[in-house]
């Protein structure tokens, strides 16, 4: 019987990550009048439990900025501060906003409530940089949180078919499907923490995507998960390793140096094949730059998957290059050679909030590789160096299956925010939105189409 796609989420709290945007005051002028508990809905004030005619401290880190204690309180008591401790968070990308909004989404698993509204600028850098398209959001039977409208969110991985010419000869690409189209990476950072892989791997499993393992991390306390682990190798690695778990897996990712010839990847290539004939295969670029040797391996090897790595704030490590732009020329790339849909394009890096998910489709991605945002699920504040030893969140300590249920529920958040914004767009499968570029605006583009003429060094009409 046909079962509709559901995420299964708990409320996870955690000590670590109970720090609010502002701190909440009083003073005292305060007349115990409990106004304040009246008019709050998120338990931010609440009777002392020694002495009920008193007021407690406030809560400062339930609180939703929505200021209805402060105006309803007839003295005036009540202050809202900035908290030190939250603009301390982070980074000039990884901003307090974003990690506290994952925080929150980690923790319920639902949309989270931000009631001060947006006061911002309405245009940030990266993925803050595109606009996507709402005109659909006038129609409220374009639902597919609540069943109104079915909305699908699957994904496939693998070759597609390309034209037919011969049935005799015909060979069929085999492709695996996935729920979301966001996939996991068990070691962010480059943390071989066995808890955190563990935890990850169990919720890739869970939800019915993959995690990506270094193979030296792999251990046969994973095998339960083989199935849902994309077993990751440099090429200079790969004759050295233990070829048993490359018998087991669906796919198989090769970590391609700078330099790299084209006789080392087709041996490597060529021995993965040997050891398993029905895996997946996907190579790791750094470089959104095709040489004509990728294509080469892609056309003779028939690779299924490529995928584009950025670092944590989305930068390409060659050239300085968003993710964003970096995956649309990948993209363009195999549009001019007419391949494609034979290939299976995804990308990491940069990946901070649930509507970055569908602006790197957008610009032609497939799915979306998720690391340093499954950390902050758990409790990571982003520190400018990663020390698992000095952590203040203690990230490494944590309980696997605390950490598991953290990273489902942000999943399950983000998948109901990407149901909201294709519903609005008037999408009903998250595929057709893949290289959907008329679907959004691009600041960049805008800027140029607009002033361009009127800044032109040589003069209009010139």
């Amino acid at each position: 019987m046909y079962k509709r796609y559901h995420i299964e989420t708990t409320p996870v709290k955690l000590h670590s990550t109970e720090i609010g945007k502002f701190e909440i005051v009083r003073s005292d002028k305060c007349l115990n009048c409990g106004r304040c508990m009246t008019h709050c809905i998120y338990d931010v004030h609440e009777r002392s439990t020694l002495d009920s005619r008193e007021m407690s401290k406030p809560v400062s880190h339930l609180c939703k900025n929505c200021f209805s204690c402060i105006q309803n309180c007839p003295q005036q008591a009540l202050e809202m501060v900035p908290n030190e401790e939250y603009e301390n968070l982070g980074n000039i990308y990884w901003t307090p906003h974003k990690i506290h909004t994952i925080w929150n989404e980690a923790e319920e698993g639902k949309i989270p409530v931000l009631g001060a509204g947006y006061r911002g600028r309405f245009r940030g850098s990266g993925f803050d940089e595109i606009w996507t398209d709402m005109s659909e959001i006038v129609r409220p039977t374009r639902d597919g949180i609540h069943g109104r409208e079915y909305i699908a969110t699957s994904v496939d991985l693998g070759r597609k078919l390309p034209w037919i010419i011969d049935f005799e000869k015909l060979d069929f690409p085999n492709f695996y499907e996935t729920q979301i189209p966001m996939l996991l990476d068990s070691n962010p950072m480059g943390l071989d923490s066995k808890n955190i892989i563990l935890s990850i791997t169990k919720a890739a499993h869970e939800l019915g995507t993959y995690a990506f393992l270094d193979i030296e991390n792999y251990s046969d306390e994973l095998k339960p998960y083989i199935k849902s682990i994309v077993l990751r190798s440099s090429l200079e690695e790969i004759s050295t390793i233990d070829r048993v778990p490359w018998r087991e897996v669906n796919l198989i990712e090769i970590s391609l140096p700078q330099k790299f010839s084209s006789s080392e990847v087709k041996k490597a290539l060529k021995e993965l094949k040997k050891q398993n004939p029905k895996a997946f295969l996907s190579l790791r670029l750094t470089n959104p730059c095709l040489s004509e040797e990728i294509f080469k391996q892609f056309e003779e090897a028939h690779l299924d998957i490529l995928n584009f790595h950025a670092d944590r704030d989305g930068k390409s490590f060659e050239g300085n290059t968003f993710i964003s732009e970096s995956i649309r020329k990948l993209h363009l790339d195999f549009i001019k050679k007419r391949k494609r849909d034979e290939i299976t394009i995804i990308g990491k890096g940069g990946i901070a909030a649930a509507e970055h998910i569908p602006k790197l489709i957008i610009c032609g991605a497939d799915a979306a590789v998720l690391d340093l945002s499954l950390l902050v699920a758990m409790g990571c504040r982003v520190c400018s160096a990663c020390e698992l030893e000095r952590c203040p969140a203690e990230v490494n300590m944590l309980d696997p299956e605390i950490a598991k249920q953290r990273v489902i529920n942000m999943i399950c958040a983000w998948r109901d925010q990407l149901l909201e914004i294709l519903s609005a767009m008037g999408i009903r499968d998250v595929r057709r939105l893949r290289g959907e570029v008329g679907r959004a605006m691009f600041y960049e583009e805008i800027e140029r189409e607009s002033f361009e003429f009127i800044f032109n060094e040589n003069g209009p009409g010139k």
